[in-house]
C-alpha cells in the first residue's frame, strides 16, 4: 500500500523536456530538487470512491541527501466497526541517487512488520522482522514516490525487505484529477510481485496510484 510548487517557466520548460523525453537520468534528478522544493505531498486513500484514510510523503534537504518521511493510515469500517485498518511509517535517506538508509514500522490489520536498512561496503544491510540479508546498493524501494521505480526489474518491499520481481509499461500520456484541475501525467502500469498503476506529471510528482485490494476493491491515492 499514500501541492504543488510552480516552476519559473523557462525551468518548468526544461523539465518537461526531460520528463516527456525519455531523458530518465536527467528527469530524476529534477524530480528530486522539485520534490525538496515542494516539502510535502499529501493524498486521499479511497476505497471504490469513498475515502478510508490518508497518505503523506514529506521531503527535506540535508545537505546533499534528501530525506524522505513516509506515512499512511487507513481504517475500513462498518458503522462502527473497524474491518481493517492499516498504518505505516518510514524515513528514508537519499545520496547522489542511492537509498542510504531506511527505517519502517507497519501495521498490517494487526500484523507488525519492523524494517531497517543502511548502505555499508557498496550494498544494502537489511534487517527486516529480525532476518538479516544484503541486496545492492541500487535496489530502489517500493515507496513509489521516485521516478526510478518504473526503470527497475526488482523492487524493495518497505514492509518485509523481500525483493519483489516487476515488469513497467507505459500505459501513455492522459490527463488525471490533480489539486488544481486535470494535471497531464504519464501512466505506468506495475506488474509482477507488486501490481501497481502510477501517475507522474511532468515535474515528476506522483498523482495518483492505483490498484486492488485484497478483497478486490479499487483502491486509489490521490494527490490533494
Amino acid at each position: 500500500m499514500l501541492r504543488s510548487v510552480r516552476n519559473k517557466v523557462g525551468a518548468a520548460a526544461i523539465v518537461v523536456g526531460a520528463f516527456f523525453g525519455g531523458v530518465m537520468a536527467h528527469a530524476e534528478g529534477l524530480q528530486v530538487a522539485n520534490l525538496a522544493a515542494i516539502g510535502k505531498l499529501d493524498y486521499d486513500v479511497l476505497r471504490d470512491g469513498d475515502k478510508i484514510g490518508d497518505h503523506a510523503f514529506v521531503f527535506s534537504r540535508d545537505g546533499d541527501a534528501l530525506n524522505v518521511q513516509i506515512d499512511t493510515d487507513v481504517k475500513v469500517k462498518l458503522a462502527f466497526v473497524t474491518l481493517y485498518k492499516f498504518w505505516h511509517h518510514a524515513t528514508e535517506k537519499w545520496l547522489d541517487g542511492h537509498l542510504v538508509a531506511l527505517a519502517s514500522k507497519t501495521d498490517d490489520d494487526g500484523t507488525d512488520h519492523e524494517m531497517n536498512v543502511t548502505a555499508k561496503d557498496d550494498k544494502l544491510a537489511v534487517l527486516a522482522d529480525k532476518k538479516a540479508t544484503v541486496e545492492p546498493l541500487d535496489s530502489m524501494p517500493a515507496s513509489l514516490w521516485n521516478l526510478g521505480i518504473v526503470k527497475v526489474p526488482v523492487t524493495l518491499n518497505t514492509l518485509d525487505g523481500s525483493m519483489m520481481a516487476i515488469k513497467t509499461e507505459l500505459v501513455g500520456e492522459e490527463d488525471v484529477k490533480g489539486p488544481n484541475g486535470p494535471v497531464h501525467s504519464r501512466h505506468y502500469s506495475i506488474t509482477g510481485d507488486l501490481q501497481r498503476e502510477l501517475w507522474f506529471d511532468p515535474q515528476g510528482t506522483l498523482v495518483k496510484v492505483r490498484f486492488k485490494g485484497q478483497d478486490g476493491s479499487d483502491i486509489q491515492y490521490v494527490l490533494k
